[in-house]
């Protein structure tokens, strides 16, 4: 199963690309911070993490990495256009 992990270079949070050649394509957010997604998710103590969805924010060429990474996954899982 060919995976990329494309680096936030602002944040904490990394975006994974994951397919399987003529099934599938999964897009994941991890963290690079050594944390938990819970820690994350729960906030440090009795403060609460507000917490509504993982971002990741990328520079120019990790988002064209990432963009040509899902262009290459998706052709893989799918097929390419015509």
């Amino acid at each position: 199963m060919p995976k990329e992990l494309i680096y936030d270079e602002a944040t904490m949070y990394d975006a994974e690309v994951t397919w399987e050649p003529d099934k599938y394509v999964r897009v994941g957010i991890k963290t690079h911070d050594g944390r938990s997604v819970a820690e994350h998710l729960n906030g440090n103590g009795d403060d609460p993490a507000q917490f509504t969805g993982l971002w990741g924010t990328f520079d120019r060429p990790s988002l064209n990495r990432l963009i040509r990474c899902l262009r290459r996954a998706r052709d893989s899982a799918f097929g390419r256009d015509e």
